[in-house]
């Protein structure tokens, strides 16, 4: 699709210079065609839109259909003509608007408009040639659908391959043991609770509670409730239970489902929902309600009434797909389970079935990888193998190259049935084209190593695809929302989240994976190195470890003119040897190539359509040349060399996003009137974030100057160096005070955010005197700064006052040698802080957190560098709302007598550092064991931020087992398998991370899901919680793993020496903190 803007420019272009040539040759009829031209494009998108939405909606149809080979076609037709119409308006508006005439003489532009006679009468015609085919394709698709298909059923499909059983619990579960006994431990049943010699145990809770299991389909949510409603300790726990299970809208009418509760508990007694209430009022009842997603919010408040009012410590066990529903299903005073994934050696029980043969469990292993251990496929496979006469390894490697196809059949193959449909669900219930076409393009991205969100975002954008008919929603908006969508479904899985529940990082389930870039390559959306197959390509991704593929012809047998995208991993070869044959790219992801250099980028930057372009570590320089990228909406330079950048990239007219680590070069332009061009290319600058750049003091004219020009900024870092040319700091300061009066001055609207970044650890100490400064003037001119986060590096001794004034400020990040207790006195005061994080050597022993203050404060992270650490105190009825303190301090010699932690009455989560001292670790554990909502003690686990906020990702931490093979899950305090302790590289502590909040995950390629599908053991909450639990992988490293609600996260990280009883101790006491 085109934008507005070039679209009026293409029609002005037509009416004022062609009409008037046209008229003066005479040519009417030829003007009144071209004429049309704009509004024949319009008409032929909203034709398309139309038909593409018709097809869409017959291709999924009703839960269970299948695809005929007729509606595949469709499909693939429908696709291929939306990217022709795509493809030719564009390469329209680009001629026509006068693409690459920047600077060319008014010959040459004559010549050009007298050219656009030619171009516009064939566009005219290929227009023309386009609504035909439409037309045509109207006639094939739209006539059939109209009349409906035999007995009823769409033209395009078939009907389901009969009714689904009603419950589809195995019989026979593995790995089934310990989410079990964590499930229990949620009922009040854990019988292996272990306390503090002496200590009672905390009361339970007499109120109903709801516990959600939530999870992707497939992942054993009904087998676990089953197992557990079938236990015999349950058995004699519950005396009254009852099972429903919700298989279809129908079945989540809440007069059915209470109905069916009162036959199972009353059976033969008339059905009253007030006879039920009252029989339920006094019994201690389990009662399980199977998948919930179909079950609406006025049917659930319907439900709900008959289990209130009892005392007895029921519980009821709901099972759902997504998180929302989880979130408030448990709302009131429940817990979400997250269920987990098998490991290797569990996927291989469930798939071989016994069969142990070297040859099959060596060509099993890519296989099983592609299962992710997720049950449902693993018994697909089982299935498969079972058909076999003699199951081998290379059957298994030939069914691994051909999965993708077993999970689109169109015909009765039953092995990949039931896997097939809950994919193809989760795919065809997106509620639009374009959430689909969002979940298409991540099919090209490989699952070894977690996707970040904000690259996600922003390639969205760049495609076009984060579209909506809602004209009141920003693309932003629809992107953020796009992603949430499948975060919510479990379709994606958090890996890494910051501290305001932010997800950063993200991984896919490898099946949904697998089922999506095989739809993406049949319908020639994507293309893989791996799989090269069709002269089209629309969206290319190069793996540059397949040589033979990289550095053969195969490339130059495709049609690169089409690519809207190309990502490169490794050696780019071919692909990369011509940029110029991509006629239309909107994305060049070269952030992993290891073979562009600085001569490509003079070719590259001749791709007029780029939209997004990330560079690798090789390029040491941009050419002035990057001015002719219009476009270029993101420039990731953060795993370049770069230092400094070409004054042109400050006018480049849609830059949004721009990221690394880096200097302006301005001495080029120097007379008054090139530094008011340059002002005035930054007064129509688009630039939102700017993370970030370095000033010195030594600049006339750098970012820092020019920021002040910039209108729409949100966020920026600034590094803040000395050098030996700059002695006299002043020039900084000022220049400083000008950038962050300008920055801040004006209110947020609702729902924005602005942040800010600054390390002067670079400067002298006690020279960064800007932020008293900016005190001062709001002191004499009563001025007020805006902001939502900050985070401040450096000596903090002159500049306490500016914290406290900032308005609106919710995140704050401080880090210096020492925190006066003036500082700390003027941060309790602030009326809207969430999130706090404070990282120096020691804490004025004499500062006290009193009854009054941090009315708002949620997580609370100390970081005290000394070797005797002394915590602040903190008086009772403090700290009303904190959820989660954090202490990763190593020295901390004792607990948590001076802080009082029993009064906070909303804790959930305590964090200490890995290799705190045992008795210190032991006095905290009781203090949590006997605080009333048992908070859980964990590790905290951090590693340096800056590598995320710079767009990096860090280097692989790969620990090998000394075992090979072998893998442990720590759980209920005991291994599952006993194992000499693995070697581990040390995993570095933060001191600060860039959001200033948040934790990062190292993750290794070689990294697997847990050997069990464990959950969290939660604990009522006021509020919507998230979770987490230790366990370990297979090469034996131990792993904290974030579970929980929307936005939450697998935080999973490798740790070291945190010893293995220490592990297992507190692995079932996993986390569980507010939802930030």
């Amino acid at each position: 699709m085109v934008l507005p803007p070039e679209q009026a420019a293409a029609a002005a272009f037509l009416n004022n210079v062609m009409g008037k040539l046209f008229q003066a040759l005479g040519l009417v009829e030829t003007y009144k065609m071209l004429r049309d031209l704009e509004p024949e494009s319009e008409s032929l998108l909203q034709d398309l839109r139309m038909l593409t939405a018709a097809v869409d909606d017959e291709l999924t149809g009703p839960k269970g259909d299948r695809r005929t080979a007729v509606a595949r076609a469709y499909s693939s037709e429908m696709r291929a003509l939306t990217h022709d119409v795509e493809d030719c308006i564009e390469r329209f508006v680009h001629r026509v608007t006068g693409g690459g005439l920047e600077g060319a003489s008014r010959l040459r532009r004559a010549v050009h408009t007298v050219g656009m006679l030619r171009t516009c009468y064939r566009f005219a015609s290929e227009i023309k040639r386009l609504k035909k085919r439409v037309q045509e394709v109207r006639a094939r698709v739209l006539k059939p659908l109209e009349g409906g298909g035999v007995g009823g059923q769409p033209s395009g499909s078939r009907p389901a391959a009969g009714p689904r059983a009603v419950d589809h619990a195995a019989r026979s579960p593995v790995g089934i043991e310990k989410p079990m006994e964590e499930l229990l431990a949620l009922l009040d049943l854990d019988l292996d609770q272990r306390q503090p010699e002496g200590q009672p145990q905390p009361p339970s809770q007499a109120q109903p509670r709801v516990i959600a299991i939530v999870g992707f389909g497939g992942v054993g949510k009904t087998t676990l409730a089953r197992a557990v409603y079938d236990a015999a300790p349950v058995a004699g726990a519950f005396p009254c239970r009852a099972w429903v299970a919700v298989r279809s809208p129908e079945d989540g009418d809440a007069t059915g489902i209470l109905e069916n509760i009162h036959q199972q508990l009353l059976p033969g007694q008339q059905y009253s929902e007030s006879s039920l209430t009252k029989f339920l009022r006094d019994k201690r009842y389990l009662i399980v309600i199977d998948d919930v997603d179909d079950i609406d919010e006025e049917q659930w408040d319907t439900i709900t009434p008959a289990f209130e009012g009892n005392g007895e410590g029921s519980r009821i066990i709901v099972t759902t797909t997504f998180r929302p529903t989880a979130n408030r299903r448990s709302d009131a005073n429940g817990c979400v389970y997250k269920m987990r994934t098998l490991g290797m050696r569990n996927s291989m029980t469930i798939a071989l079935r016994g069969r142990c043969a070297a040859e099959l469990m060596q060509g099993s292993e890519t296989l099983l990888k592609k299962c992710d251990g997720l049950p449902l496929a693993l018994v697909s496979v089982a299935r498969q193998l079972s058909s076999e006469d003699e199951p081998t390894g290379k059957f298994c490697s030939e069914l691994c190259s051909k999965l993708g196809s077993y999970l689109e059949r169109e015909d009765s193959e039953p092995n990949f049935a039931r896997l097939r449909d809950v994919l193809i669900d989760n795919y065809t219930s997106l509620s639009d084209l374009s959430v689909r076409t969002c979940l298409l393009y991540l099919g090209m991205f490989s699952i070894d190593r977690p996707l970040r969100k904000s690259v996600i975002i922003r390639r969205w954008l760049a495609e076009g695809y984060a579209r909506s008919e809602d004209i009141t929603l920003s693309e932003q908006s629809v992107a953020n929302r796009n992603f949430k969508t499948f975060i919510d479904r479990n379709i994606i899985m958090p890996v890494n989240i910051s501290k305001n529940a932010d997800v950063k990082t993200c991984k896919m389930h490898g099946i949904m994976h697998e089922f999506l870039l095989h739809r993406s390559i049949c319908e020639k959306f994507v293309m893989c190195s791996r799989t090269p197959r069709d002269k089209i390509v629309r969206h290319l991704f190069v793996h540059g470890d397949v040589g033979s593929y990289t550095n053969s012809t195969t490339t130059w047998n495709m049609d690169l003119s089409r690519v809207r995208s190309v990502t490169v991993r490794g050696s780019g070869g071919g692909a990369i040897s011509d940029f110029c044959k991509y006629k239309l790219i909107r994305v060049l992801d070269l952030e992993e190539c290891t073979d562009v250099k600085d001569s490509h980028l003079k070719k590259i930057c001749k791709l007029w359509n780029l939209r997004y372009l990330s560079l690798s570590h090789k390029i040491t320089r941009l050419p002035k040349e990057i001015a002719k990228l219009k476009l270029l909406e993101t420039l990731a330079l953060s795993k370049t060399v770069v230092t400094a950048l070409p004054v042109e990239v400050v006018g480049l007219p849609c830059l949004i996003n721009l990221i690394g680590k880096f200097k302006v070069l301005v001495q080029d332009w120097k007379s008054s009137g090139e530094l008011e061009q340059l002002e005035e290319l930054c007064r129509n600058s688009k630039l939102e974030t700017l993370a970030g750049f370095v000033t010195d003091g030594g600049e006339i004219q750098g970012f820092l100057q020019l920021i002040v020009h910039i209108k729409n900024l949100r966020k920026v870092k600034i590094y803040c160096n000395s050098t030996e040319n700059v002695t006299d700091l002043s020039c900084l300061n000022n220049d400083l005070v000008k950038a962050i009066r300008q920055y801040t001055r004006a209110p947020m609207g609702a729902g924005c955010d602005r942040s800010m970044s600054i390390d002067f650890q670079g400067l002298p100490r006690g020279s960064m005197h800007a932020l008293r400064d900016l005190y001062n003037h709001r002191m004499s001119l009563q001025e007020t700064y805006y902001l939502s986060s900050l985070k401040l590096q450096g000596d903090l001794s002159t500049s306490h006052e500016f914290v406290a004034i900032v308005s609106g400020l919710t995140e704050l990040c401080l880090s210096s040698p020492t925190m006066a207790r003036d500082l700390l006195l003027s941060l309790s005061a602030m009326p809207f802080l969430l999130y706090l994080t404070l990282i120096t050597d020691e804490i004025d022993e004499d500062f006290v957190i009193k009854v009054g203050t941090f009315q708002c404060l949620r997580r609370l992270r100390i970081v005290l560098q000394h070797e005797n650490p002394v915590l602040p105190e903190i008086e009772e009825g403090a700290l009303p709302e904190l959820v989660s303190l954090q202490v990763p301090c190593e020295n901390l010699a004792a607990g948590p007598s001076s802080i009082g932690i029993r009064h906070l009455r909303k804790l959930q989560e305590i964090e200490l550092h890995p290799k705190v001292r045992e008795p210190a670790r032991r006095e905290w554990e009781a203090a949590a064991w006997n605080h009333p909502n048992r908070p859980n003690v964990l590790p905290f686990i951090s590693v340096d931020d800056h590598d995320l906020v710079g767009e990096k990702t860090t280097n692989n931490l790969v620990a090998s087992s000394k075992e090979s093979g072998q893998e442990e899950a720590v759980v209920q305090g005991q291994l599952a398998d006993q194992a000499s302790e693995p070697s581990v590289p040390q995993m570095p502590l933060s001191t600060c991370n860039d959001s200033g909040l948040g934790n990062k995950m190292l993750y290794s390629p070689d990294h697997v899901t847990m050997e069990n599908s464990i959950g969290i053991q939660g604990r009522p909450a006021e509020e919507a919680s998230k979770y987490s639990l230790l366990l370990t992988d297979q090469q034996g490293n131990y792993t904290s793993t974030e579970l929980g609600h929307v936005g939450s996260c697998y935080n999973s990280a490798k740790l070291s020496d945190w010893d293995t009883s220490v592990l297992a101790k507190y692995s079932v006491n996993a986390r569980k903190a507010n939802d930030g």
